[in-house]
């Protein structure tokens, strides 16, 4: 069974920290602990707010932006459409669906509408999701930033770097970002046009923006997010699509419009969802990665991750649940068989491989204490990477036992949690 699975339960906040009495029977041998979440806006019903219909929501949204004209308005006949989509938007394929309907609605031709992914799991998973009615007439573009034909220069940016970008998105006659809204305290989420940018450039962009470095400090997180506004700006593109997630893989709002109105909106929801506060640290923090496969990535566990250790004790460990069964790549695979965890930190602080982040992001956690792991990987494969295993629920109870105190921080790849009276 899942991880997913065993914690799913009725009239229960998902978006929230809870006592682990609350999320299983199993759970109830941990000690007790007092866990309020605060800043979450109560919601007619109870819960959070949630899309029971993202594609309608999304259909929706294009044809109410926030300070755009509707799609409809915005495009004449024979216009080109090209929609670039991250991975890690809940419900993706619902969501396109929704943004398709609502460009055949304007007047644009199937045969005009481009799908653009970096992300050939993605890419396959949308083909199959939406069907042959869906999907017929429809492109699907995988972006490989290592061929040359595939790429347009745009312009020269402010650091006199050259803006390449995939020539579908360069050749639409309008482009449409749709990406997973985030606080901007969620590690690598650098706004509205993250989805864009540097995700569908050139490898040498790719590889430069991705490194752990670029995300050390408030300061470059600053800078990093300017210079994606740059690009989006460059490449001219008025109109974006922000998903906010619901926890779970769900949706809890589609918004779409000017960049800046969409912008302001989703922080403020996503402040009112995901900006977790609690009383006290604890000597154990559970963080689960919820949603479907396209969220189960070692991103996401990074992001797991950073939010547990912003909770935890001195002295505390932190377990990890997940569904993930992606073998660890180049960066990761460093920490196979080595416990000089500093020195694999400083090695990934400007690696260049795709899951550099995740490996200094683990390297960190491990010099601070032990970290316990749920996922569908081998137990070796996780042992060598310095972690512990975790097989069950209830092997996760018996560890919860041995503990003074315990938090479960639940879709904790979403959340900033905070510990009430300390400064950030």
């Amino acid at each position: 069974m899942t991880f997913s699975r065993i914690f799913r339960r009725e009239a229960v906040v998902v978006k929230a920290l809870h006592p682990l009495s609350e999320l299983s029977p199993q759970l109830a041998l941990a000690p007790e602990i007092e866990i309020r979440p605060q800043h979450v806006a109560p919601q007619p019903g109870g819960g959070v707010p949630r899309i029971d219909d993202p594609a309608a929501a999304a259909t929706r949204a294009l044809v109410t932006p926030m300070n755009y004209p509707p799609l409809d308005l915005a495009v004449v006949p024979g216009d080109q459409l090209a929609i670039a989509i991250d991975e890690t938007v809940p419900c993706a394929a619902r969501v396109v669906e929704g943004v398709v309907a609502a460009g055949e609605h304007a007047g644009i031709e199937r045969d005009c509408i481009s799908i653009v992914a970096d992300d050939e799991g993605l890419l396959q998973t949308l083909r199959a999701e939406l069907g042959q009615g869906a999907a017929g007439g429809l492109r699907f573009v995988l972006h490989d930033p290592d061929d040359p034909q595939d790429l347009c220069l745009v312009g020269v940016m402010e650091k006199n770097d050259r803006l390449l970008v995939n020539r579908t998105l360069f050749e639409a006659d309008v482009v449409l970002p749709v990406g997973c809204a985030r606080l901007p305290d969620v590690a690598h989420s650098n706004g509205v046009y993250d989805s864009l940018f540097p995700r569908f450039c050139d490898a040498a962009t790719i590889a430069r923006l991705r490194t752990p470095s670029q995300q050390q400090s408030a300061a470059r997180k600053a800078t990093a997010r300017r210079y994606t506004d740059e690009a989006g700006w460059l490449l001219g593109v008025p109109l974006v699509m922000q998903v906010v997630p619901g926890g779970g893989g769900r949706v809890a709002e589609v918004v779409a419009g000017e960049p800046l109105a969409v912008a302001e909106h989703c922080q403020q929801l996503c402040r009112q969802l995901w900006s977790l506060s609690v009383p006290r640290r604890a000597s154990l923090v559970i963080a689960s990665v919820t949603g479907g496969r396209q969220e189960q990535t070692w991103d996401n566990i990074a992001r797991a991750l950073a939010a547990a250790e912003a909770v935890v004790a001195d002295g505390g460990a932190v377990a990890i649940c997940s569904d993930l069964d992606v073998e660890p790549g180049h960066s990761l695979s460093r920490l196979s068989g080595s416990t000089d965890w500093a020195a694999i930190e400083r090695d990934a602080r400007n690696d260049h491989s795709a899951d550099s982040w995740p490996a200094w992001q683990l390297a960190r956690a491990l010099q601070r204490g032990p970290v316990y792991f749920l996922s569908q990987l081998a137990d070796e494969t996780v042992e060598e990477l310095g972690l512990a295993p975790v097989s069950d629920l209830a092997e996760l109870a018996r560890l919860a036992s041995r503990h003074q105190s315990c938090l479960v921080l639940d879709d904790s790849q979403h959340a900033v949690a905070t510990v009430a009276g300390e400064k950030p």
